[in-house]
């Protein structure tokens, strides 16, 4: 994950130092919001169409690709996306917030922003429990 690290250090940096003076529900939040700014412009440029998992994959893979991150969508179907990090963009942050936390701060603006209503992630893999990759399973509810 060379292209991009000075990046994803700075956000590691700016959320230790927002939990260290706010609290960790402000540092997720701030987290969240610059996240989502770069994402979606980013995405706007790419074009997609909201709700086709087939842009989904798309230009989140791109975009991923871009920042220097290793992704792969083993099944990408009209109901189901599988989404796996094989990359770790903010090691520096495990032991300061669950994985989980922290992970939302960029899943659910994704699904969101990309997908639409109806659908929701759950995460089945996490390269911070020792998995091969971190794993997020986005399905339609039907």
């Amino acid at each position: 994950m060379e292209y991009n690290a000075a990046f994803f250090g700075y956000v590691e940096r700016m959320f230790k130092l927002v939990k260290e003076e706010f609290g960790e529900e402000k540092a997720l939040e701030l987290t969240a919001t610059c996240l989502e700014q770069g994402l979606g412009s980013a995405y706007d440029s790419m074009g997609f169409e909201k709700g086709k998992p087939e842009d989904f994959a798309r230009v989140t893979g791109e975009r991923d690709k871009s920042v220097g991150l290793y992704v792969e969508f083993p099944e990408v179907t009209d109901t189901r996306i599988v989404y796996q990090f094989h990359d770790d963009p903010f090691p520096n942050l495990k032991g300061f917030v669950e994985a989980e936390k922290l992970d939302a701060t960029y899943m659910k603006f994704k699904v969101s922003y990309l997908l639409g209503e109806g659908w929701s992630y759950r995460t089945t893999k996490h390269l911070w429990k020792g998995d091969e990759c971190t794993e997020h399973v986005i399905e339609k509810m039907v």
